[in-house]
Order: C-alpha cells, then sequence, then structure tokens
C-alpha cells in the first residue's frame, strides 16, 4: 500500500527545540531521520532500557505501557502530530516502561546520540528541552497530588485536563477523544461500572458529553471552573 509523502524538514521546524539548531544541523537531522511504518503492534523500546531514536507519530500512536506480572496493564498513547517524551533522551536513566507502536502507526525517528550532540551544545535548544520536560513534570505531579487533594470525581476532571493540555493532546474541546472506560480505569478509577458512573456523573452537569468511542470536552474552562470549587464532601470517596 502507498504511504502519503512525508515532508521531514517541515517537520523538524516545526519542532520549537530544533528552531534554535543552525540551519545546517536541521538539514543533517532530515538526511539522518527515518520513516518507519508498522502495521502490527511492535515494541520499539523495553524497560530498564533507554530509547535509540526520537519518534514523532505521523500515523498511528506511540504507546507508553506499564504491564505487571499479575495482568494489570496501563498505557499512555502518544498521538499524530506529537513527539514522544524527551526525557528518554535527553535522561540519564532508562525507562520504567515499554515503548510500543500502534498497530498502523507511522513515525518519523532521529538518531538519539545525534540529537544528543546538537542540542547538548546549543544551549537555547536545550533551555527547550528542559521547558518541555518541565512541562510534563509540573502534568504529572499535579496527578499524584490530586489523589490526596480531591475525591474519584475531581481526580476524574484533573485527568481529562491532562488528557487535553497542550504537552498530552490526548483530546480537543469539542472533539471526541479516544478516552474509553477501561483506558480510565486503568488509571486507578476502579472498575468500569465505577467509570461509567463517574463519567455520567460529570455529563448530568454539563461538564463532558458521551459519544459513541470516547468524551467530548466542551470546554476545558468549565472543567477547570469546577475543579477549582473543591469543598470538603468531594474528598469523600
Amino acid at each position: 500500500m502507498a504511504h502519503k509523502s512525508i515532508d521531514i524538514p517541515s517537520i523538524v521546524n516545526a519542532c520549537r527545540v530544533f528552531g534554535r539548531l543552525t540551519e545546517q544541523e536541521r538539514r543533517e537531522l532530515c538526511g539522518k531521520a527515518r520513516i518507519e511504518h508498522y502495521h502490527e503492534r511492535t515494541l520499539l523500546t523495553e524497560r530498564e532500557d533507554r530509547p535509540e531514536y526520537l519518534r514523532y507519530v505521523v500515523e498511528g500512536s506511540l504507546d507508553y505501557t506499564l504491564s505487571t506480572a499479575d495482568g494489570g496493564f496501563s498505557y499512555l498513547p502518544i498521538l499524530p502530530g506529537k513527539w514522544m517524551s524527551w526525557i528518554g533522551v535527553f535522561g540519564t536513566a532508562p525507562m520504567m516502561c515499554d515503548l510500543w507502536s500502534s498497530p498502523n502507526a507511522t513515525l518519523v525517528a532521529l538518531p538519539a546520540r545525534d540529537l544528543q550532540r546538537m542540542v547538548g551544545a546549543n544551549p537555547a535548544a536545550l533551555l527547550e528541552v528542559i521547558d518541555l520536560v518541565g512541562e510534563w513534570t509540573r502534568l504529572l505531579t499535579g496527578w499524584a497530588l490530586s489523589f490526596a487533594a480531591f475525591g474519584p470525581e475531581k481526580r476524574l476532571v484533573y485527568l481529562l485536563l491532562l488528557a487535553s493540555s497542550d504537552a498530552v493532546a490526548l483530546a480537543r474541546e469539542g472533539h471526541a477523544a479516544p478516552v474509553t472506560q477501561t483506558h480510565i480505569s486503568q488509571f486507578g478509577f476502579g472498575s468500569r461500572q465505577r467509570v461509567s458512573r463517574l463519567l455520567r456523573g460529570l455529563a448530568d452537569k454539563g461538564l463532558i458529553q458521551m459519544k459513541y468511542g470516547g468524551v467530548v470536552i466542551p470546554s476545558r474552562l468549565r472543567l477547570e471552573a469546577f475543579l477549582a470549587g473543591d469543598s470538603l464532601r468531594d474528598r469523600v470517596s
């Protein structure tokens, strides 16, 4: 099957980190980029390893996946138009989860060693990486703290805000997001039946809309306002 043309220079030039590099360095990166097509779900990097490539999603998704020996499973997808986390490429510690491609995925991959060399020698580009990593850290720190600060309903609202943030971009205002009850249950909300009740409660308040195959967020501002109106009653599970 023929694949549509992929404009690698446009993808590289649109990245704010690479915008800090010289034109010659960007051309070099484009020359070393490779296009990957995966027809089946494929393991790209195992946990405890560091990725050899920074990947951009053209089609399908990249999935950060954590599974346990007793059958536990959770994943966070990176959707089209987004780069995978820069932490794996520039951090010194190995990953704590597996990185998979989805079925029918098309990715642009840049060698990590070349990125470390170019970006590491460019303070402005390195600051952009730090800012991107910091954005993820702020979101994940807030998510961890939400377990102590909020009850289940507001934790779910925080998760939806996280999913629709610029850093994650799993959801967009007014569009159905591929956030299923099963997916949400994997984030510590219990059974699908419990998740269904929580979602129906948010829908009754006009905060979300339930659509086939996903959830629609009409307004992030409405979710943020609901989250800011915390009360002691909301803290009770």
